[in-house]
């Protein structure tokens, strides 16, 4: 066994998810080299192994009673049997030499502790309206003109898509799974946040290990129509903001506070956005806000 693929799920698009399935089906890794684990983080009607039976796929089902994406992550990394494990999300389809390409990259790039796609195509599904085909960046969609490595957080892969030496994961769940404070990251059922991956990833560059995007794999990010909105745009900046603010707070960055010219200073740069825009810049500005107040009701 070679390869823990790993899908947390919560409420899974079964159209979507089915797709990913045949996505894993099509693979050129032979399935004698995968094990494929699929977590259920509290779907309301709980999910089954006989989900990918259609499909000759033998898979492991972990059910959750509390939701979750770390927690998700933390209970398929206690059970992976691989040495590698890749997490998809239940929306991500994986060109047919994702598995193999990224083995083989485990073996080329031994200082790495992830890696991850370069390339992450969108897949709308409606023609996205004005100013939204410009924010896809905010959801996890990606196009860079060479590989990129680094040690020193310059390059910090996305978790759709993301591969990591079991190892590595397994040190990390020991050193977060019992901090409160970073039960307060990802996404649960009661509360849309983020900022697992990066953590994840934070942790393994600052423990000895690098990370790299490649542009030998590529991903299918697959988008619905509740996504390709306004309302959503705004709602992802201003938690992208509020999230990066925290998980900086958690590696020893404080939040820098906010003065009498900052607030002039981002007036001034609002006079300048109309619409979309304008909205994305203040919805930036109240995620910072309440990170801010967020941080400091933490405990160290």
């Amino acid at each position: 066994m070679k390869l823990t693929i790993a899908i947390c799920t919560r409420n899974p698009r079964r159209d979507y998810l089915n797709r990913v399935l045949l996505a894993l089906a099509a693979q050129t890794l032979p399935r004698s080299e995968w094990e494929l684990l699929i977590v259920d983080s509290a779907s309301t009607e709980p999910l089954t192994a006989g989900l990918t039976s259609y499909l000759g796929l033998a898979s492991r089902v972990v059910r959750l009673e509390v939701s979750g994406l770390l927690r998700a992550r933390f209970a398929a990394i206690a059970v992976a049997a691989a040495p590698v494990i890749l997490f998809l999300d239940d929306d991500n389809l994986p060109a047919a030499d994702f598995c193999e390409r990224g083995l083989e990259l485990s073996g080329d790039w031994p200082g790495l502790g992830c890696w991850g796609p370069a390339v992450i195509a969108p897949e709308c599904e409606s023609p996205p309206g004005p100013g939204i085909a410009e924010n896809l960046g905010r959801m996890a969609c990606c196009d860079f003109p060479a590989d990129r490595w680094s040690n020193t957080l310059d390059v910090v892969p996305p978790g759709a898509g993301l591969f990591v030496r079991t190892a590595c994961a397994r040190a990390y769940t020991a050193f977060a799974e019992h901090d409160p404070r970073r039960q307060l990251v990802g996404e649960t059922a009661e509360r849309f946040f983020r900022g697992d991956d990066t953590d994840l990833v934070f942790f393994i560059v600052k423990n000895g290990h690098g990370a790299g995007q490649f542009r030998c794999l590529h991903l299918t990010h697959l988008m619905p129509n509740r996504r390709l909105t306004p309302d959503y745009v705004v709602l992802l900046a201003k938690v992208a903001a509020g999230s990066a603010m925290v998980i900086n707070h958690l590696w020893g960055v404080p939040p820098r506070r906010e003065s009498r010219l900052d607030a002039f200073v981002y007036y001034l740069k609002a006079l300048r956005f109309r619409g979309l825009a304008k909205r994305i810049a203040r919805a930036h500005r109240a995620g910072e806000a309440e990170a801010r107040e967020l941080i400091g009701s933490l405990k160290s």
